[in-house]
């Protein structure tokens, strides 16, 4: 395949997470969620902008120096690209197949997507790095992940929805930032 037609697969198949609703939502019994592009891009902000106030204080985030907040956003805006083919897992049927299971198809769905693009390998790498949460970025785009998808939860609890306690927690987060910013949202 040629990079040309790499980016129009590309392009075709990001489109399709403008569609694909986050089935988790679903099933708690929220009519028309978000779609998973939404919430990407939610996360992907979340990341820069947790980033930098993480960066100001990176040894009071238990740190060895400043996370790259490039790498992180580029990591957040790549980590639901593969449910444009396999669909978002919802907890409960990672649960049933297992996270490897789910991972392993994650990747040959990133693979087909990104085709020959020249960051294609290094992409993938991040996307491991994400679900393996093995490195400072990752640990970031993980926190980030969820404290959107706890916010929104509240969206939903606002607007009436009550069959949502298994998105309020328990949760891990791995920076003190995160922590603090799950406790603000609890109030």
């Amino acid at each position: 395949m040629d990079q040309l037609q790499s980016l129009l697969n590309l392009l075709a198949q990001a489109n399709h997470l403008k569609h694909l609703p986050r089935t988790g939502w679903l099933f708690a019994g929220v009519a028309a969620p978000e779609s998973i592009a939404e919430h990407t891009c939610v996360t992907a902000l979340l990341v820069l902008y947790l980033g930098e106030q993480i960066n100001a204080d990176w040894a009071n985030q238990g740190l060895d120096g400043p996370v790259d907040v490039a790498k992180a956003v580029r990591m957040a805006l790549l980590h639901d690209l593969a449910e444009s083919v396999v669909t978002d897992f919802p907890k409960r049927t990672t649960q049933l197949i297992g996270s490897q299971v789910k991972h392993a198809a994650e990747a040959a769905a990133l693979s087909q997507i990104l085709g020959d693009l020249p960051s294609s390998t290094q992409d993938q790498a991040l996307c491991q790095e994400y679900n393996e949460a093995a490195s400072a970025e990752a640990r970031l785009v993980k926190d980030a992940d969820t404290l959107e998808m706890i916010h929104q939860a509240h969206q939903y609890k606002a607007r009436g929805h009550t069959n949502l306690a298994d998105f309020f927690g328990p949760h891990r987060f791995y920076y003190p930032l995160s922590q603090a910013l799950f406790d603000a949202l609890l109030v």
